[in-house]
């Protein structure tokens, strides 16, 4: 990797880290944690511990679970203020002034942002681990949890280029609202559309399912690999047509990537 890649890797995830909302969540998830392992040794010490090993997986899946929907937060927060806060602070012609292109900053500032989210999600899947096991007194971690984990480290990514893009349209508080406001119509969309066929799609149009056929198809379907890392969670795999959502979200990815990274390389700094 060249050195004016790493340095500037470094340099997105020093920034973020210095924030006092990265500092927050750190501290909020961690007192969190902590005090979900107390719950869990209480309920075990009352009930006499025998009574509630069984659920050791499960109540360590429940708690994967909320802290994927609290990474989601976490990667739209910093997804829309990547690039917003290189305008504010006008530095961004100092980064390029590298010997780097718009493109490779564009790619380079997500990456940092992706590695700093990611540094979090392990942070808290490690602790929560951790913990678990020590309230249930075994190691409860299983290889579900892992390939779980490597499932959502993708859904992160696309959230922060969706953020990203958005957030080259408008300011940070709007960009972080459309970026809320869009995934969960997308969402509400997939659960609707993904579970019956194709020729019933058109039937008893309304200008409620006109809208949401267009989130259902034109935006990238990240709850499906929500739905998914959840399902290997579970240990019960969806019968949706895994090849056919992920080429969906491969193609529609592809296409928010190519806009934001158009819009970087066009932006009158």
């Amino acid at each position: 990797m060249k050195a004016q890649y790493k340095a500037m890797i470094l340099d997105t995830m020093l920034k973020e880290v210095r924030s006092k909302t990265l500092i927050f969540i750190f501290v909020a998830t961690t007192i969190a944690i902590i005090l979900g392992h107390v719950g869990i040794k209480l309920v075990m010490s009352q009930l006499g511990g025998g009574e509630v090993t069984f659920s050791g997986i499960n109540a360590l899946s429940l708690n994967f679970r909320i802290l994927n929907s609290i990474s989601f937060v976490v990667a739209a927060v910093f997804g829309v203020s990547v690039f917003r806060s290189d305008f504010q602070n006008n530095i961004i012609y100092q980064y390029l002034s590298f010997p780097i292109s718009r493109t490779e900053y564009f790619f380079i500032r997500v990456i940092g942002t992706w590695f700093l989210v990611l540094a979090y999600y392990i942070y808290s899947y490690v602790l929560s681990s951790v913990l678990f096991s020590m309230a249930f007194k075994k190691i409860i971690f299983t290889p579900a949890h892992f390939f779980s984990f490597l499932v959502l480290c993708l859904y992160l990514l696309i959230v922060i280029f969706i953020a990203t893009l958005f957030s080259l349209m408008m300011n940070k508080i709007g960009a972080l609202f459309i970026t809320f406001a869009t995934s969960l119509a997308a969402a509400a969309a997939f659960t609707t559309f993904s579970t019956i066929p194709y020729n019933e799609f058109f039937q008893n149009m309304s200008s409620l399912r006109i809208v949401g056929l267009f989130f259902y198809y034109f935006f990238p379907r990240i709850t499906f690999l929500g739905n998914f890392s959840s399902s290997l969670l579970a240990g019960e795999l969806s019968g949706l047509v895994i090849w056919e959502q992920c080429l969906h979200l491969s193609v529609i990815s592809a296409l928010y990537i190519f806009i934001a990274n158009y819009l970087v390389k066009r932006k009158n700094f």
